[in-house]
């Protein structure tokens, strides 16, 4: 069986577009295996195609067995609560996790509520860069690479409230 190792970052803001390009990689023959630091593993099957959809979620068994139930299979967990899912594409119905906006708003909220969390503690941390500055190359180096790591972040917040506030329009 053939395999295949694809490089591509995103954002946690851009799991639906994460996930039509799996489900584009799967009509091609390739099917999503793992993630792992920016890579996505492939196994080429040119007998079946598989539509994809990623959640992001607390995980308990009950919540992988009500989306084995009605036929999503489990592919994948990263960071601990982006799931990766797939259904076979040629079931009618198989086609979104969620169908409804309140849901899809849901999920980004709680993306929202994560990134948070890791957010405030990186400024947290930030404190004693600053406090201890002493103006050198490995201070500044540092300082650039927290601004960039954080200005990442903000782009973040303002694209999961913006795609919050599409999904409350539509509910």
């Amino acid at each position: 069986m053939k395999t295949m190792k694809k490089f591509k970052l995103s954002l946690a803001n851009d799991i639906e577009k994460e996930a039509n390009w799996l489900t584009e990689m799967s009509a091609k023959g390739w099917h999503f295996v793992k993630y792992k630091w920016g890579f996505y593993y492939f196994e080429e099957n040119l007998e079946i195609s598989y539509i994809y959809q990623v959640d992001f979620q607390e995980a308990t068994d009950e919540y992988f067995d009500l989306y084995k139930q009605v036929g999503w299979e489990h592919m994948h967990t990263e960071v601990m609560q982006f799931h990766y899912f797939r259904a076979d594409a040629t079931i009618v119905g198989n086609k979104r996790i969620y169908s409804d906006p309140a849901s899809i708003k849901g999920m980004y909220k709680r993306m929202f509520s994560f990134y948070l969390v890791i957010f405030a503690c990186m400024l947290v941390t930030q404190i004693g860069l600053l406090l201890t500055w002493d103006g050198n190359l490995f201070s500044k180096f540092v300082l650039a690479l927290v601004t960039a790591v954080l200005l990442l972040y903000v782009y973040l917040f303002i694209k999961l409230t913006q795609q919050m506030k599409k999904n409350e329009k539509l509910i």
